[in-house]
């Protein structure tokens, strides 16, 4: 279940001042071994080994098909790729790669990244809820139950 808080827009420079909002509160960051980890608590087929081996190779290949310039695409998940910006420059002769161009990674959600794709569904065929936080001040009166959004 992901959770939010509500929080006030105090800039007032801002069209939605005195507004009050909804931010997803993060439960952190997980790292390709936290992933692995979880995939084997999926009780699947394979060994923590050889997933482990899959995804690092994986890492690998999509980092240098992008460093090649291809786009990578994972269906229902996203393409991965390098983006670049260049300066300008007065004259072509002058223009230096290295200095002159900055690049950037990139992804972009494709497919069916609902969910539905890889099976995760709830009660009722919702896919996504969402509960206020528990563990902060609440700026409400009343905390309201958690509300079911279909991402779908």
């Amino acid at each position: 279940m992901a959770k939010y808080r509500i929080y006030q827009n105090t800039n007032d420079k801002s069209n939605g001042f005195g507004k009050y909002y909804a931010r997803k509160k993060s439960q952190g960051m997980i790292d390709l071994n936290g992933l692995i980890s979880h995939m084997v608590g999926h009780n699947s087929a394979f060994s923590e080994g050889t997933i482990s081996g899959v995804l690092r190779d994986m890492v690998g290949c999509v980092r240098e098909l992008a460093y090649e310039g291809y786009s990578v695409k994972i269906d229902n998940l996203g393409i991965f790729f390098v983006s670049m910006k260049s300066k300008g420059v007065d004259d072509a002769n002058k223009f230096n790669a290295q200095s002159d161009i900055t690049s950037k990674w990139r992804a972009m959600p494709t497919g069916d990244t609902s969910g539905r794709a890889i099976g995760i569904t709830r009660a009722g065929g919702a896919l996504l809820t969402w509960k206020e936080d528990d563990n902060y001040t609440s700026p409400r009166t009343k905390t309201a139950g958690g509300t079911t959004v279909d991402e779908g």
